[in-house]
Formats: structure tokens, sequence, C-alpha cells
């Protein structure tokens, strides 16, 4: 038995692994459709990620790679028989080897996969989430990954366990009817075993009090606090922060992830920006047509973002990911914005919109375009320059004209 009062695991029924992999292949159908070619490098770097040390990072969780030495290290847990799957499921046996909290989690060699679980956000690229002997989840990203607790905190008949300082698992084994409080502000009922719910926004801590929880006959009220997760790594080459002094290109090849899908080999440089009279120097960078990131020279050394380009085709102009960088020691604003962008599109602005005085002038910059991708960067002053509430957009030009693309 156990935590949760269940029996071991046993091997996966053949219509939930039908399930299982029906999933993971709907979830990495564009990666997928590029394996054909990167088998080689594909075979070098699941060989790094599962057969080397594993880098922990300082998440307040695990910090150290040194296991309890009264408990041996077991052995990898029985194939799957599906590629991700396997991967996914080694590199958090490795994690859990290498941590001091190994010794809380049933022997990586009894380990089976009891389900994939569907996320409640668009998860990293490359990533899969599996419930593992029924009791605990594991979450895995192009990054790194995270551990819930073996069973977690009750709630009457459901247990809820910290999978990120912004996510929850929900372990349902009973299926019962609950309903809770979703990052979408809206209530939905659900009977599946194993959910994650997510806040997104708001402040650093999240207070999951606020969130309701109902499960049907035995808890209704606030959901309760989670934990944190004990293990969180970072178990994945490419994964380094920006240093001080560090070149541009160093950064964003640190930056960008290398997986199976996307191995080093594949990183590109894309287009280069000049420092300007506001802006700084920066470099955008790709790997495998699915990731790009870009760094900046920032007071202190290199800032990096990026994203995933999965849902953003060069064949479309589209916003990959845009962040606001406010300067500590005044009202000053960096506004970063990566785009894809369409053959069709001539050329690239990005601007802040008038404010509602006459006469006013709202500032605006020329975004940089090269083999499919953009850069726009805007300083500026918020409030002031930059209206109370912070519009900005993105206009690029087809013909002559403009359709603003707003900045979130």
């Amino acid at each position: 038995m156990n935590e949760l009062q269940l029996p071991p695991a046993p091997p996966l029924p053949a219509e939930v692994r039908e399930r299982v992999l029906r999933t993971v292949l709907d979830g990495t159908a564009a990666p997928r459709r590029r394996l054909a070619p990167l088998v080689a490098a594909a075979a070098v770097v699941l060989t790094l990620a599962v057969s080397s040390a594993v880098a922990i990072t300082s998440s307040g969780t695990d910090t150290h790679d040194h296991g309890p030495a009264d408990q041996p290290v077991s052995g990898p847990p029985a194939r799957i028989g599906d590629d991700d799957l396997d991967e996914a499921i080694n590199r958090c046996a490795a994690a859990v080897n290498a941590s001091e909290h190994r010794t809380e989690y049933p022997p990586t060699a009894e380990w089976r996969v009891t389900d994939v679980v569907k996320r409640d956000w668009h998860g990293f690229w490359g990533g899969v989430t599996l419930a593992i002997n029924g009791s605990f989840v594991c979450d895995t990203d192009a990054y790194g990954l995270r551990l819930t607790t073996v069973g977690g905190r009750p709630a009457g008949g459901v247990q809820v366990a910290g999978l990120s300082s912004w996510q929850l698992v929900l372990f349902n084994p009973q299926r019962l009817p609950v309903e809770a409080d979703r990052d979408d502000g809206q209530e939905r009922t659900s009977t599946e075993p194993y959910q994650i719910l997510s806040i997104r926004s708001g402040p650093d801590e999240v207070d999951w009090s606020s969130r309701r929880l109902v499960v049907h006959g035995s808890y209704d009220g606030p959901i309760p606090d989670p934990g944190s997760p004990p293990i969180e790594v970072r178990d994945r080459l490419g994964t380094g922060e920006p240093t001080p002094g560090q070149p541009l290109e160093d950064c964003v090849r640190a930056a960008l992830p290398a997986t199976k899908y996307a191995p080093p080999q594949q990183q590109e440089m894309v287009l280069r920006q000049e420092a300007r009279e506001h802006t700084p120097r920066a470099l955008v960078g790709r790997v495998a047509g699915s990731w790009a990131t870009y760094c900046y020279d920032g007071p202190g050394g290199p800032v990096s973002g990026g994203n995933t380009l999965a849902d953003a085709p060069v064949t479309d102009t589209r916003i990959v990911t845009a962040d606001r960088k406010y300067s500590t020691d005044g009202p000053d604003v960096l506004i970063v914005v990566l785009m894809t962008v369409a053959p069709d599109v001539e050329r690239l602005e990005i601007a802040a919109r008038p404010g509602p005085r006459p006469g006013s002038v709202a500032p605006a910059a020329p975004c940089t375009l090269q083999d499919g991708l953009a850069l726009c960067m805007l300083r500026s002053t918020y409030p002031g320059d930059i209206r109370d509430d912070g519009a900005v957009d993105v206009l690029p030009y087809i013909g002559g004209a403009a359709t603003p693309l707003p900045v979130p």
C-alpha cells in the first residue's frame, strides 16, 4: 500500500498504455515530425541527460547532489516502450537517485507509469507530466523537472501536493466530482484522478487559500497549502543563467534548451540588433526551428528571454514572447518583443498608443527582421510617455498599411 492507500501499481494495461501513448504523441506531434533527421544527435543528448549527474537548482527545496549513504541507489525503471515516456521517467529517476529525498520515494526500479497527466496550461515544449505508482507526479520540460511529494495534504477525499510555486497536483483516486477555482476564474467539475491547478498571476507568494475547492460529499472550503515540491532540478544542457560580462552569443546558447528534439548542433544565431539611442545591443538565436531566445546587454550583465515556436510558425506573424523590464530606480521601462514574421511583411515597428491629450506623441521604434524572426525593443517611461494602461502595439506593414498587434 502507498500513501494514497492504493496497492502497488500493476503493469500498465493495454488500453491504458494505448491512451498514454496517444496522449504523448498528440502533445509532441510537431517535434516528432523532426525526429528522423535528429536520431544521431538525439542519442547523444539522451545519454548525457540520463547518465550524467543531475544539476540541482537553488530553488530552496533540494540544493545538493547527495543521496543518503544508507540508502543504495535503485536501478532504472522498467522500459515502457515509448521513447518520450522512457526518457521522461529516466530523467525523474536520475533526479530522485541524486537527491537527499531519495528515501521518501519508492525505489526507482519499482516505478510504473500510472498515467500521463493533462496539463491545464500551455506547457513547455518537449515535456511530459507523469503520474508514477499512483502516488506522485513528475513534470518534465525542456529545461528541467519537478516532483511532488508521495501523496499530499488531505482535503476531504482528495489530496493536494505542490508542483511549483504556482502549480499543484490534485490526487483524486476515488474519482470524486471535484470543483476548483481555475486560473481562468471559472469553476469546472472533474473526476480525473490527477489534476494540475495553476495560478499564473498575482504576488510571488501564491495564496492558495483564496481559491475554493469542493469535493463532493467530503470538503467545501479553501484549497489547502500544497507545500513545495521536494525536488526541482535543471538537468538539461543549455540551462545556464546569464552571467556578468558574458558575450551575448554565449548567453543565447546557454538559454536555448537542448533536448533530443533540439540538439546543440542545430543552434543558430538569427539576428543582431546594434545599440540605439535608447535600447541596448541584442542577439536572437533559434534551435531546430522550434525555440527562439534573445539576449541583450543589461546594466548588470546579459538579460535573456524566449519561448517555443510550436504555436508561432515562421509562416505567421505572431508574438512569441513579450517582456516588460522595469527599472529598479525610476519609471523607466524596456519593452522587448520577440516575434515570428510572415514573408509578406515589409517592415515592423513597435509603438505606444497615443495618450488622450491633444497633440500627445507616443514613442515608437523600428524592429529588426531576419529569417522569419523579429526583435522589437522600446524604452520609455510609465506612466508618462506610455499611457496609464500601458498600451503598446507591434505594427507589421503589408502593402504600406499596418494592422496593430497588441503587446501583452
